[in-house]
């Protein structure tokens, strides 16, 4: 298989990935992750559960790909060249976000509270870092060697620096579910928990002093966000009424909203027109031009999908 050119999705309700080819925006393969385990003849590899849960995946730019297991509390080296399962690593309980840096992974463990640390080359986990209740998002400051960690039942943020180990617990006013890192502040989507209506609220946080310095309320349940680089635009996808939403995130303004249908999830941007749109309900993968403000095409993926990959 040629990786440039395609997406992967992870599809968390049937243990599979859809491979994408972006030429033809069409599903060429769907890799069957148990399948290929039981298949490979060179390994001793065996899957404990009934189910895996591929969640989130990271590539290390050089034919592999890590993916988070959810269910089988574990990470997967997978090789795309040959599509096999090489590796399997367990680490803390329903790993979810996963990031690569300095040919090492790092692993938010939601249910187990801790963040794993990796290394790439001998496919062993270091250490497990505690942090805050339910860690849903990393962030790593590369020119400062910092972990950013949000805590999704926590009202909380770690920030760990990787030099001297510090584990730094920044105080929230709300459930953050996900985190941006600017040059001089940082952006925190957060879910309002008052007991009355759904609503989230994006907060603009000095990256020096920790405080807040811009904070927007809406109403609605949004499970991530995206900003484009060099620009104020942000999108967050609502999981209520199945909308993608554009903001001036300076302003505070609604600029645009498009019906999705269904439940839009993960987002990711191909550093140039388009984003795409995992949809846990309608099991497709949208695609969006940003320039135009219009759907491209909504692609049929495998059941719940999830994280999302591009490979360019």
């Amino acid at each position: 298989m040629i990786l440039k050119e395609k997406v992967i999705v992870a599809n968390t309700g049937e243990d599979t990935l859809s491979c994408i080819d972006l030429k033809n925006r069409e599903v060429i393969e769907t890799i069957d992750l148990k399948s290929t385990i039981s298949s490979n003849k060179d390994t001793m590899l065996r899957v404990d559960s009934s189910f895996i849960g591929p969640y989130d995946m990271v590539s290390n730019g050089c034919g592999l790909i890590y993916c988070t297991n959810n269910y089988n509390n574990s990470i997967f080296k997978i090789g795309m060249e040959s599509k096999k399962v090489l590796d399997i690593l367990h680490v803390g309980s329903f790993p979810t976000c996963i990031k690569y840096f300095k040919e090492h992974l790092f692993i938010a463990n939601t249910d187990s509270n801790s963040i794993s640390i990796v290394e790439e080359k001998s496919f062993s986990l270091i250490e497990n870092i505690p942090v805050g209740e339910k860690p849903m998002d990393i962030e790593i400051d590369e020119t400062n060697m910092k972990i950013y960690v949000v805590n999704s039942n926590g009202y909380s943020m770690n920030i760990i620096d990787l030099k001297g180990k510090d584990n730094k617990l920044i105080r929230l006013n709300n459930n953050p579910v996900k985190i941006i890192l600017e040059e001089e502040s940082i952006l925190i989507l957060s879910i309002v928990n008052n007991g009355i209506t759904s609503s989230s609220n994006i907060s603009i946080m000095d990256r020096r002093s920790y405080k807040i310095q811009q904070s927007i309320d809406f109403k609605g349940i949004f499970s991530t966000m995206l900003k484009i680089n060099g620009s104020e635009i942000i999108f967050i996808t609502n999981m209520d009424n199945g909308y993608l939403y554009r903001m001036d995130i300076i302003r505070g303004d609604l600029l645009s909203k498009t019906y999705l249908k269904g439940m839009p999830n993960k987002l990711e941007w191909d550093r140039d027109n388009t984003i795409f749109i995992s949809n846990i309900s309608t099991n497709t993968l949208t695609l969006f031009d940003i320039n135009t403000n219009k759907i491209i095409d909504n692609i049929k993926v495998g059941i719940e999908p999830n994280g999302i990959l591009i490979l360019d």
